[in-house]
C-alpha cells in the first residue's frame, strides 16, 4: 500500500514543486494539498493520511500549531517539517512540544526528500545534517542556560537591558518596582559572573536569550 501524503504550504508554487518531485514514486500517493492549516485538519477527519509534509512559517495557523494539533487529535499521522528556517530553537521546540518525526530544509534535494519520507513512514526519524548541527549547538546552549539557572523574570530583565531601558522603564514595562528590578539585576550579574550591561548583552546573544 502506498504512503498516503498530505502537503501543507501557504505557497501553491511550493506544493506544485513537491508534487513534481514526488511524481513517479509508486510507493507515494498525494491524497490532499492545502494552503491553510485549518483545511488540512478538516481533511484529516475525513481521509486516511499517513504523513503530512508541512511548512513551518505560515499565516493564520503556522506549522508548529498544526503539528501540535495533529499530535493531539491524530497521533497516528507522522509529521515531516519543511522550512527555510532551521534554527535550533525552532527545531527543538518542534521536537519537544509537537513531536515531529522529521525536519528538512527546503533547499534539500529530491533524493533526501524521498529518503526522509520513507524513513519517517517506517516509524523512524529523519533530520537533515544541517538541522542536526543547529540542534546540537542549540541544545548545548540550552543546557548551559539551565545550569546558570536564570528565571523567566530574569530573562525578561535581560531582554529589557538589551533594549537599553532604564530601571524605571523596566519596572513600568513589567509592572514591578524599581527596587525589584535592581535586585534582579544583581542576581543576574551574580549568576552569570558578568559586571557590565554590554557584556551581559553579548552573553545573552551568544546563548540566544535575545
Amino acid at each position: 500500500m502506498p504512503i498516503r501524503i498530505a502537503i501543507l504550504d501557504d505557497h501553491q508554487i511550493v506544493i506544485d514543486g513537491l508534487k513534481l518531485l514526488l511524481a513517479g514514486q509508486e510507493n507515494f500517493q498525494i491524497v490532499s494539498e492545502h494552503t491553510r492549516g485549518y483545511d488540512l485538519l478538516e481533511t484529516l477527519k475525513q481521509k486516511k493520511i499517513d504523513l503530512v509534509l508541512t511548512d513551518i512559517m505560515m499565516p493564520d495557523m503556522d506549522g508548529y500549531e498544526v503539528a501540535i494539533r495533529i499530535k493531539k487529535d491524530f497521533p497516528e499521522v507522522k509529521v515531516l517539517a519543511l522550512s527555510m528556517n532551521g534554527e535550533g530553537v525552532l527545531v527543538d521546540k518542534m521536537i519537544e512540544q509537537a513531536d515531529i518525526a522529521g525536519y528538512l530544509l527546503k533547499t534539500s534535494d529530491k533524493k533526501e526528500l524521498i529518503q526522509a519520507i520513507e524513513e519517517v513512514s517506517r516509524g523512524n526519524t529523519y533530520f537533515a545534517k544541517e538541522i542536526l548541527s543547529e540542534l546540537k549547538s542549540f541544545q548545548k546552549i540550552k543546557k548551559e542556560n539551565e545550569q546558570i539557572n536564570l528565571t523567566t523574570r530574569e530573562i525578561e530583565i535581560i531582554q529589557c537591558i538589551a533594549q537599553d531601558l532604564s530601571n524605571k522603564q523596566i519596572a513600568d514595562q513589567l509592572f514591578i518596582s524599581e527596587r525589584t528590578v535592581e535586585t534582579h539585576r544583581k542576581n543576574i550579574f551574580r549568576k552569570t559572573n558578568i559586571h557590565s550591561a554590554m557584556s551581559l548583552v553579548d552573553f545573552a546573544k551568544k546563548r540566544k536569550i535575545i
